[in-house]
């Protein structure tokens, strides 16, 4: 049964998959490996046409060639100490890191992972900060996350069966070294959640066991319980592609649902799931079902419950512009993609090789569809 009964929705049980359409002419070479995405649509409206970018001004929305791919949102403050330490300067990040620790455990953890991002190519800034701040908890946590990103860029994100034995020595020589660096932020940290989620990730590769997984998460969500970073790299683990299974995934979702209070995010977890675990391939079907039609309303609600301030909240309205579209809810989609519009450096439109044109062809679906 639906969890809200009140609102339209599609007939009751699964519908039947629809036949795969021919693709419309002129769709954009870059989104064939991205075909999965795509919304399965009656093509004889063409809502997919082009929005003439005039068009896209006049309703301020921004024409695709300007779109910006990095983030899911502007952060020009984290673009200036991004830049600095890329540039070789670790202080602004250091100082933003201080800054932001107060205001919420989320947003270090964000700060965190950019800075990591900025040591992968160069980090001589970083060990600069660390030898001149040894204690620092920034530093150890910024190289404890650097290393763990390195170690899944050599493994190329692939799973065993697609990964090299260079590969996956290489994987597990870092990870290795990653648990010294992961243990010495975690003592350094105090009560931030920051190395713990990166421990999970490390837990992910690693192999560990349900026991020992559990008892991380205990840890975990003692320092913060709804820490949307920490539930998604845990849901990673529960899948069925990692150490877990179909049920246990959803079954963590819907607990972790539950118990937060709206404004969290945390239903975005059982979509999640949904994606990671679908049958198919994006049937219009697949997406109307009476269970992902609740648990997109439920997100629609979190998401309008949520601190504008929340560090995750434009990847939400991403996830439900792109699920609307495939639910021709258009006009609950033009919203979300009004509020996020500039910036689409989100899942699910980085999945494709041109993450502008992606975000582009559903954006245009929910013009085309609403009359603007």
């Amino acid at each position: 049964m639906s969890l809200f009964p009140w609102r339209s929705k599609p007939d009751s049980g699964q519908r039947l998959a629809e036949p795969e359409p021919a693709l419309p002419p002129g769709f954009p070479p870059a989104l064939r490996p991205a075909l999965g995405l795509a919304p399965r649509l009656g093509l004889g409206r063409r809502p997919d046409r082009p929005v003439p970018p005039e068009r896209l001004v006049d309703l301020g929305l921004v024409p695709r060639d300007r779109l910006e791919t990095g983030r899911p949102a502007p952060d020009p403050a984290l673009d200036r100490v991004v830049a600095a330490a890329l540039a070789g300067d670790w202080r602004p990040g250091a100082d933003f890191l201080t800054a932001v620790t107060g205001a919420g455990w989320q947003r270090r953890t964000a700060v965190i992972g950019e800075l990591a991002g900025a040591a992968r190519g160069d980090d001589v800034w970083l060990q600069h900060w660390r030898s001149e701040r040894p204690e620092d908890p920034g530093a150890a946590a910024v190289q404890a996350q650097a290393l763990i990103d390195l170690a899944w860029q050599v493994r190329a994100g692939g799973r065993s069966a697609r990964t090299s034995q260079e590969q996956s020595e290489g994987f597990v020589r870092i990870l290795s070294r990653a648990g010294r660096e992961v243990a010495r932020a975690k003592e350094l940290g105090g009560d931030d959640p920051s190395p713990y989620v990166t421990d999970i990730w490390r837990g992910i590769g690693v192999g560990r066991s349900h026991e020992d997984m559990r008892r991380l998460w205990e840890e975990t969500s003692a320092r913060d319980p709804y820490h949307l970073a920490a539930h998604r790299g845990a849901l990673q683990y529960w899948c069925a592609k990692w150490h877990g299974s179909r049920e246990l995934a959803f079954s963590f979702a819907e607990r972790s649902a539950d118990a937060a209070p709206p404004g969290q995010l945390i239903s975005s977890l059982w979509l999640t799931a949904w994606w990671e675990h679908r049958a198919g391939r994006g049937g219009r079907g697949e997406f109307r079902t009476e269970a992902v039609w609740a648990a997109v309303d439920r997100l629609h609600d979190d998401t309008a419950a949520a601190d504008p301030g929340h560090p995750h909240l434009a990847e939400a309205r991403h996830v439900l512009a792109y699920f609307l579209v495939q639910q021709d809810r258009a006009d609950l989609a033009l919203e979300q993609f009004r509020l996020v519009d500039g910036h689409v450096g989100a899942f699910p439109w980085t999945q494709a090789e041109d993450p502008a044109e992606l975000y582009g062809l559903f954006r245009d679906i929910a013009v085309n569809r609403t009359g603007g």
